[in-house]
């Protein structure tokens, strides 16, 4: 039985930081589901269904989807345990593109203007107030889904710093793979 590799060990940290990060973005979406089908009732539209989730959500879940399916992937490989391992340059442009994807998920929300439905960043959360709902309901006790919106967005904030800490993740990945490629170049020379 081999040992586990220092890199494995990072892509079974990613896919796990990634997990987490899948359960709070699902956390999110179910928040706001609930905000948007009671708040619908209680308005009067019936299953009115529509709400324009913002875009670097959207972003930030496809890439959370990709990266941990990739660690998953990643992670059973046993490759990175022998000394002559080389990964290939398509491997290594792949993990950094993977970086890039992921920094740039955590970077969109704290931007400002980078998402279409808020004035400043999204995580001003200016979206919580849809169809002035937070307003017109603002009874938790009556209406104890009126704070759905804002369970959403406090999810989102944890969500952006899980975020952060995958892309620190993928990062080392990048890191870790340069290395491993300059040592078994080294390696293969002797």
């Amino acid at each position: 039985m081999k040992s586990i590799h220092t890199i494995q060990l990072l892509h079974i940290w990613n896919a796990t930081i990634g997990l987490v990060l899948f359960g709070l973005l699902v956390g999110v979406s179910t928040a706001i589901r609930s905000f948007i089908d009671n708040g619908a009732s209680a308005a009067g539209f019936g299953s009115f269904a529509t709400f324009a989730y913002p875009a670097t959500y959207v972003y930030m879940l496809i890439t959370t989807v990709s990266s941990v399916l990739y660690s998953i992937i990643l992670a059973s490989d046993l490759s990175p345990n022998y000394k002559a391992w080389l990964p290939s340059k398509i491997l290594r442009s792949t993990i950094f593109i993977f970086t890039a994807a992921v920094l740039l998920a955590a970077l969109l929300p704290v931007l400002p203007g980078a998402d279409v439905m808020a004035d400043g960043s999204a995580m001003d959360c200016l979206w919580t107030n849809y169809m002035q709902w937070k307003v017109i309901f603002n009874n938790p006790v009556a209406f104890p889904w009126v704070t759905g919106m804002d369970k959403a967005c406090t999810m989102f904030r944890v969500s952006e710093v899980f975020c952060w800490i995958l892309s620190l993740g993928w990062l080392a990945e990048s890191v870790f793979y340069v290395r491993s490629a300059r040592s078994a170049k080294s390696f293969l020379k002797e």
